[in-house]
């Protein structure tokens, strides 16, 4: 490794850990004072706020990390050209992409690191940290025990869907139990009871009612004392899973949560753009290095503070454009894959010219 590329890449990553700190700090400061009613009306300690942002951590990281390499790549390059460095390398014949070839690399590597860890260790801990939040802070859920699984929302396949207040793992039981099914977005059919067991072979609901609801209004109520049902397919253990919010999975977890919605007649075009954009956040960061270069070679030198300024506006412009993508592809607008690459595109367009008009 040559002196200046070694040079480059401690001083980008020097720069990275400074805008981790610095923006985490941000983050924090704003989202305590959102939830600060949360903290104070849910009688919660200090050690809880603590526990509940510790595990948001990993997910706040990955958030941030693009901006991050952004500032890093703006503050790096921005340096050597405010010390004439940068024009020195230039005008020796060391073309501007071969001078920031060590960010490059630098920035494809994080993308890798964020990819593996935001399959691997961020949505365990998001989970977690909606846990302290739901059930120890705010309070609106119960805590489930390894038998016991409390207000239990299941969707199963054949557009049915299954709540249940309790269920018992050890005995294979639910308490107050609603199946409801679905054709389209029409309900046809809901099935209540006090409790229903499975015997080995199939489901027996004991002390309920089966409501049929007709095409022309009104409906069908047709009590029961013993209801065996054996063309579900949904088994106990299926139920003594942990209920998981799709954006707290892994990308198999999505992968089969997806095609058990897919199986019960469901839309999956917003989990879809979710799963895709398990990939395309992550190379976020590599655009915002391209970007970075890009705006860093101006010929106009500017200052640090400058440089954070179009640091945060280039951010906010970005994830606004994101959410856009994303709530056009969670609507059927556009093509899942293209929802989820939506802002990496514009953004990697416009870097590249950017770029390529910089190195001339």
């Amino acid at each position: 490794m040559k002196i200046n590329d070694r040079y480059i890449l401690t001083t980008f990553w020097h720069n990275i850990y400074v805008g981790l700190i610095a923006f985490v700090a941000i983050y924090l400061t704003v989202d305590v004072s959102e939830k600060v009613d949360k903290f104070i009306d849910g009688d919660s300690t200090i050690l809880q706020a603590i526990s509940y942002y510790f595990f948001q951590l990993p997910w706040i990281v990955m958030l941030i990390t693009p901006v991050a390499v952004l500032l890093a790549t703006v503050f790096t390059l921005g340096k050597l050209s405010r010390d004439n460095e940068l024009t020195a390398f230039i005008a020796s014949g060391i073309p501007l992409i071969r001078i920031s070839r060590a960010i490059f690399i630098s920035a494809l590597l994080i993308t890798v690191l964020s990819t593996v860890l935001s399959d691997i260790l961020v949505p365990v801990s998001k989970r977690k940290a909606e846990e302290i939040m739901d059930i120890e802070i705010v309070k609106t859920k119960k805590r489930s025990s390894l038998r016991y699984k409390h207000d239990l929302h299941y969707q199963g396949e054949n557009n049915r869907t299954y709540y249940a207040e309790r269920y018992d793992v050890s005995m294979s039981m639910m308490v107050n139990i609603i199946v409801q099914e679905y054709e389209g977005s029409n309900l046809v059919r809901r099935i209540d009871a006090k409790k229903a067991f499975w015997n080995g072979t199939k489901w027996i609901f004991v002390d309920g009612a089966v409501r049929i609801f007709k095409e022309a209004g009104g409906e069908d109520v047709t009590p029961f004392t013993r209801l065996e049902i054996v063309d579900f397919p949904e088994r106990p253990e299926d139920f003594a899973k942990n209920a998981i919010e799709p954006e707290e999975m892994n990308f198999t977890e999505l992968r089969d949560y997806i095609e058990k919605v897919r199986r019960g007649g469901g839309s999956v075009d917003k989990y879809m753009v979710d799963l895709y954009f398990k990939f395309s956040f992550p190379f976020t960061s590599f655009i915002f290095a391209i970007i970075g270069v890009a705006l860093s070679s101006a010929k106009r030198k500017a200052s640090m503070s400058t440089g954070f300024g179009l640091t945060l506006l280039i951010s906010f412009t970005y994830y606004g454009i994101l959410r856009i993508g994303q709530a056009l592809g969670h609507s059927g607008v556009i093509p899942p894959p293209i929802a989820a690459w939506f802002g990496n595109i514009i953004f990697f367009l416009i870097g590249g010219l950017f770029l390529r008009r910089s190195n001339q």
